[in-house]
């Protein structure tokens, strides 16, 4: 297991940084602040005090993520990501809480769904498209563009229903002033890296790698209270 000095982790992480001189380190495929390593969940939870007692929970199946059992004690979970623990009949959504990572408890219909963003797309051989997902998900079909969610069905793993970047859409601010905020896309210009959001009485740029849309009317999961 890798690790990194408590005083050089990444401020979105929710943990105390007084006490030991190190923490764990996630194996990459998540951007460092947007997510952390399962151990460290696992034990910011209470449900384990040592890294011992984390992998004992885990290669008895106890937890799965986004509902696949996961053994690796340092997958990164990153956001939106859902952490279950069935056997409690818990589950936990990673998402942004006064700019920090926070673990919002959501039920069992909700830990079904997840959102992911369309970040690009690939041609491969036999003129192919893949679509590339946040998440690490590929697609090899769908007319989806850059910066489109796609909502994910877990249980099937299927994509149960797409969310256009346009005007009028929900969106989830992932950095910035306005990280964890909801906002309203009022303008979009594609020359733009930025798009014009309603955050509350304000209206300010966000830049687009920023926005991750959540949603129409209302968001397709829920958010935890500020």
């Amino acid at each position: 297991m890798a690790y990194i000095k408590r005083l050089a982790m990444p401020n979105t992480w929710p943990l105390a940084r007084k006490g030991s001189t190190y923490v764990a380190k996630p194996l990459p495929g998540r951007q460092l602040g947007r997510g952390m390593p399962l151990s460290e969940i696992v034990k910011h939870l209470g449900f384990a005090k040592t890294t011992k007692e984390v992998k004992f929970i885990l290669n008895a199946g106890r937890i799965k993520v986004n509902n696949k059992v996961m053994k690796e004690k340092s997958f990164p979970i990153g956001l939106f990501d859902v952490v279950s623990f069935p056997s409690i009949k818990k589950n936990f959504r990673m998402l942004f809480k006064n700019k920090k990572l926070f673990l919002h408890v959501i039920d069992d219909k909700e830990a079904m769904v997840k959102p992911a963003k369309v970040i690009g797309k690939t041609y491969l051989k036999g003129k192919k498209l893949q679509i590339n997902l946040d998440d690490g998900r590929n697609l090899l079909s769908g007319d989806y563009k850059v910066g489109d969610t796609l909502v994910i069905d877990l249980e099937k793993n299927s994509v149960s229903s797409h969310l256009k970047f346009e005007k009028g859409s929900l969106a989830y601010i992932l950095g910035g002033k306005y990280i964890g905020s909801v906002a309203k896309v009022i303008e979009l210009e594609k020359e733009k890296a930025k798009a014009i959001c309603e955050i509350g009485p304000k209206k300010t740029d966000i830049p687009k790698r920023y926005i991750f849309i959540i949603g129409k009317e209302k968001p397709v999961i829920s958010l935890p209270n500020e």
